[in-house]
């Protein structure tokens, strides 16, 4: 005769939705219910790896694209603090020592923009600018170092419409 304890004995141990748990009893263990649970979780645990896998993919990416942002913003930071560290002075020395100084600064209207220092006096000296446009237009002229370095500070082209040194 079996009594009422048989029925809640045979109750499954785990649930199939939910292989995370199994509720162990050592009174009434069976071995293939539990063969049956670890299967069960093996399976559970390999799909939640792939979906985390796959998030981890997606989230990765992000992070990357993230991470090439940051640094590409920390060169320009850099390069532009390079530019901003060459002090005037030392603009001043390259031209002494009788340097052609070549305008760094990206312009629509200038392929190039040098000044060559005069060997008597190097504060003075000759402008020589390369337009874009016209199939390179060179011109030359008469130019202070003060001026020349001022007019890399800015837009190359506003420079030239409001000295029109050549």
């Amino acid at each position: 005769m079996s009594g009422h304890m048989d029925g809640i004995n045979n109750l499954p141990r785990w649930d199939p939705n939910n292989p995370t748990k199994y509720n162990y009893d050592w009174k009434n263990y069976d071995p293939a219910d539990y063969a049956a649970f670890k299967a069960a979780q093996s399976a559970h645990d390999k799909k939640a790896m792939a979906e985390a896998k796959a998030r981890s993919k997606e989230v990765m990416k992000d992070v990357r694209k993230a991470i090439e942002e940051k640094l590409n913003e920390a060169k320009q930071q850099q390069k532009q603090k390079q530019k901003e560290e060459v002090s005037r002075d030392q603009v001043h020395k390259w031209a002494k020592a009788g340097h052609v100084l070549y305008a760094d600064v990206p312009s629509s209207a200038f392929q190039e923009l040098k000044f060559i220092p005069d060997k008597d006096d190097p504060t003075t000296g000759t402008v020589v600018g390369t337009f874009w446009r016209g199939g390179s237009l060179t011109y030359s002229g008469p130019l202070d170092l003060d001026e020349f370095i001022d007019a890399t500070a800015g837009s190359l082209g506003q420079w030239y419409n409001e000295t029109q040194p050549f």
